[in-house]
Order: C-alpha cells, then structure tokens, then sequence
C-alpha cells in the first residue's frame, strides 16, 4: 500500500486560516454565553444593588400587596399551598 506524502505547507495554512476564523467566534460565543451566568453570580451575592433600588422595589411590592388585597376583598389568601413536611426515609 502506497501513501503519498503529507505536503505540511498547505496544511499548517489550512488550519492556521481556520483558527483565524474560529478562535474569534468562539470567543464571542463564550462571552455571550457567560455574561448572564456572572451577572446571575454578582446579583446572587447582594451587592449588585444599590440601597435606591431596593427601596424601589420594596415600594412596588407593597403597591402589589394592596392591590391584591383590594381585589379580593381585604381577604387574604395564600397564593400557594401550605408547605407540608418532607418525610425523611430510614
């Protein structure tokens, strides 16, 4: 069996040219793919937000809560069910 010789000139161009192309989208891809899993890590850690927008957010919850109880009628009842205890197995 006869096997030709491996010409490395074009080949180291070959795959040179396709890192040039490749490395770059690759790049973009894990950027875009990690940015919301770093701003999920900064925000889980509290200091993301500022003391103004918690306010913020604490106002508009309030609002929601008299909302709610306004719609029902000042009867307050829970939206989800009562937790029951998880049995523990032996």
């Amino acid at each position: 069996m006869d096997t030709l010789p491996i010409d490395l000139t074009p080949l180291v161009a070959a795959i040179m040219g396709s890192l040039l192309v490749l490395i770059p989208v690759l790049g973009l891809a894990i950027r875009f793919a990690a940015r919301p899993f770093a701003d999920a890590l900064v925000a889980s850690r509290g200091e993301g937000a500022r003391p103004a927008d918690l306010q913020a957010l604490r106002t508009r919850i309030d609002a929601l809560e008299r909302e709610v109880k306004e719609l029902t009628g000042g009867v307050a009842r829970p939206a989800l069910p009562e937790p029951r205890p998880i049995p523990l197995r032996p």
